[in-house]
């Protein structure tokens, strides 16, 4: 596969920044206590609604879902947090068929927990970070926003959006304007076509999801050197945003092909995604991701992917990513994200339960539970496979604040570890756990293959996971509870369905 330098790294590339957006969108989930304006069925209560504007007026308001509705039927509302409230959050199913706008404006962040409704010829307008930074807007629980008349009309941020509710329709207008910004109207099934590409070629805009889905995607290939995944490349300047690919089937059977479940190449920035389904690909020295085929100096934040993944000989296998390049330690980032399902990969093989090879990349803040599994050979770790420098871009690998739990297995001559399959000697690597006892690999000298007692890799018991939070994981991105995620630490803003 042939890599291109970018010229500039993509939003939150630092990884100070990143911890600094990390933490300021825990404030997304957050309880009204913790500053909230709530759009609820609860009784109006320190918000001013006067011009079309209702404000918080103090850190703790709630604004009546039948009152907003009401408003909705004859003028414009805008509902504002301010640097009062600071999140909104959207905990009532909202509905208008009026023309009229509704303009969710906050101050940090907005939570959509309820569905967004525009049943008539309405329009929404979503604006974060009027004021503060770091912020987002995302879709929990049964949250999203459809729109039931195309004529309608989204702008986020500024920026308009073309309104899509079919996959052939969506496939085609990016085809022809893959600069312009797309949305899903709703969610979509792919139906009974089989893909022999990716379907959609390159994005070098926004395409967001609004919390909506596109299931049954089944794409197969058996040329070689192709990209498969539902978008095949994400470019420096794109972002691919709130939206999930479920029941996904990738097959290829092609000599050196890139294979993902959402993106094959991405050089942009995918944040708050997920995947379920299976990819297949058997040809020899293959890239394999549960979620990304090769991060190719980009970024994936807030991301999830239960996908059972194989690749056959000399192949790249991640639960998340196959691959992720890394340029000066400026890009190359997997954040806040982890993967549940089973990689598999043949002899020579590089496979993680995360990331098969991270090659100069950077992961933060990440996590992977499923089996990893490699021939004859092979580099296999419960997160990362190959943890290896990047000499040409300057770049060494990093893993900071990270922890596997699955089961991890090695054919005849393999390099396996219980959390890196093999690592470099001038990794940087802080408070990086593995699972002693699920994992199998039992010897705590091994958290590389490798490298007996690398520095950063410590061991733990599942009795030592599930008793508080290890060493240098920060409580304001981290949580762990009995009942959440088998009782190991999760995300706060990413928890485990």
């Amino acid at each position: 596969m042939i890599f291109a330098k970018r010229d500039r790294c993509v939003a939150l590339s630092n990884p100070t920044l990143a911890l600094c957006a990390s933490f300021a969108m825990v404030l997304i989930g957050a309880s009204p206590a913790f500053a909230a304006l709530q759009i609820s069925s609860g009784q109006t209560m320190n918000v001013d609604c006067s011009g079309g504007v209702c404000s918080a007026t103090s850190t703790d308001a709630v604004l009546n879902v039948g009152e907003l509705a009401n408003m909705l039927s004859s003028s414009d509302v805008t509902v504002a947090s301010g640097n009062l409230a600071r999140v909104i959050e959207i905990d009532a199913s909202v509905s208008w068929t009026s023309t009229k706008r509704l303009v969710l404006d906050s101050y940090y962040s907005i939570a959509f927990n309820k569905p967004v409704v525009v049943a008539g010829t309405g329009a929404l307008t979503i604006t974060t970070n009027d004021g503060g930074q770091g912020g987002d807007f995302r879709f929990f629980k049964k949250g999203h926003v459809e729109f039931w008349d195309l004529d309608s009309n989204l702008v986020v941020n500024g920026q308009s959006y073309i309104l899509e509710n079919k996959l052939k329709h969506l496939v085609s207008d990016i085809r022809h304007a893959p600069h312009s910004n797309y949305a899903l109207a709703k969610n979509i099934g792919a139906g009974m076509r089989l893909y022999t590409e990716s379907p959609v070629g390159a994005v070098s805009g926004i395409l967001e999801g609004l919390g909506n889905k596109i299931s049954g995607l089944k794409i197969t290939s058996s040329v070689d050197r192709a990209t498969v995944a539902f978008v095949g490349q994400l470019t420096s300047q794109a972002t691919l945003h709130n939206i999930g690919v479920v029941d996904v089937s990738v097959s290829g059977s092609g000599v050196e092909q890139c294979a993902g479940a959402l993106v094959g190449v991405n050089e942009g920035t995918v944040a708050n995604v997920y995947a379920t389904g299976e990819i297949i690909a058997t040809g020899a020295q293959s890239t394999v991701g549960g979620l990304v085929c090769s991060n190719q100096f980009g970024t994936v934040t807030r991301s999830e992917s239960d996908v059972t993944i194989s690749g056959g000989s000399d192949a790249t296998v991640g639960g998340l990513a196959g691959l992720s390049l890394g340029f000066d330690n400026s890009d190359g980032f997997v954040m806040e994200s982890y993967a549940r399902g089973a990689a598999t990969g043949g002899a020579n093989a590089m496979v993680g339960g995360l990331v098969g090879n991270n090659w100069g990349g950077s992961i933060w803040n990440s996590y992977a539970t499923g089996r990893v599994t490699g021939g004859a050979s092979a580099a296999v770790g419960g997160l990362v496979g190959g943890n290896l420098d990047n000499p040409g871009e300057g770049s060494i690998p990093v893993v900071n604040s990270s922890y596997s739990t699955g089961v991890v297995t090695g054919g005849t001559s393999a390099t396996v570890g219980g959390l890196i399959g093999q690592d470099a000697a001038d990794s940087q690597i802080t408070s990086a756990y593995w699972d002693l006892d699920a994992s199998g690999i039992n010897d705590p000298h091994q958290g590389a293959g490798n490298i007996a007692d690398d520095p950063g890799i410590t061991g733990l018991t599942t009795e030592q996971f599930k008793s508080g939070l290890p060493a240098g994981f920060s409580p304001a991105i981290w949580k762990e509870k009995a009942n959440i995620n088998n009782g190991y630490p999760y995300l706060i803003d990413l928890p485990p369905n």
